[in-house]
């Protein structure tokens, strides 16, 4: 005859291999841990200083934890990389209604600012992470062209990328020349430089630079390229040909 307490006992003991304990240095909330920990080191240190060994004393845990989540210092790169990224756009995209203000109020994020701050260093960074970072910066951007960004519509060019390249370009060189435009500002900090900057970005999206252009130019910066015949200083290979020195054949 089985007791009630053994039937307790049992039920206890399937709950508990039902419910393994998971040590909590093993949990999403570690892994997002040494991210911001990881983040906050490249950023201040750079990325060939920077240790797994200084990120793991930064984030509380063992250097071995931090190979556990990410693989290698590599691996923990990568995710650093998405992981920025995706949170500087997700921002871009919550502030967008606030038009000038935008960039300022996530440059006054001190969290925000930390993330800012390793973009730049990761898109001046010589190695693939900083090429990569800047392709899926002009990927993002290219995205905009075709789908609008929240609720702006971009013009369309026959150049797609080309044009993507040149507003990520634009957007990102602020940042990049942080320390030229404060000294030529007299701003101090990138917080600041944007406030003084925003304005005019927004009326260069809009509206453009030109008020008016020499007769018989364009008036439109999305005119189709002009093509290599219609050059004024392409030669008429017909009519007077030239040999491969440079010579005159006629």
């Amino acid at each position: 005859m089985r007791s009630t307490h053994d039937d307790s006992s049992s039920k206890k003991s399937e709950t508990t291999a039902a419910r393994p304990n998971r040590s909590p240095h093993v949990s999403p909330e570690t892994a997002e841990r040494i991210l911001s920990a990881a983040v906050k080191e490249f950023s201040e240190h750079g990325f060939t200083k920077t240790t797994i060994r200084s990120i793991a004393s930064a984030a509380g845990v063992s250097p071995g934890l931090v190979i556990h989540h990410f693989g290698s210092k590599e691996g923990l790169r990568t995710a650093c990389d998405d992981h920025v990224f995706a949170a500087i756009a997700e921002s871009k995209a919550q502030n967008a209604e606030y038009a000038v203000h935008a960039m300022q109020m996530i440059f006054d994020d001190p969290d925000m600012s930390t993330k800012i701050d390793y973009l730049m260093k990761s898109l001046l960074d010589p190695s693939e992470h900083g090429q990569r970072y800047f392709e899926h910066y002009v990927d993002l951007v290219e995205d905009y062209i075709s789908h609008g960004f929240a609720g702006y519509a971009f013009r369309q060019s026959d150049d797609p990328r080309g044009q993507a390249a040149t507003i990520a370009t634009l957007a990102l060189s602020p940042s990049i020349l942080a320390q030229r435009l404060q000294t030529s500002l007299g701003t101090n900090s990138t917080a600041e430089t944007m406030t003084r900057l925003a304005p005019h970005l927004l009326d260069l999206y809009l509206n453009g630079v030109l008020s008016a252009t020499p007769e018989g130019q364009p008036d439109r910066a999305d005119t189709e390229p002009v093509s290599d015949d219609a050059r004024p200083d392409s030669a008429d290979t017909d009519s007077k040909p030239t040999d491969p020195l440079g010579g005159d054949q006629s």
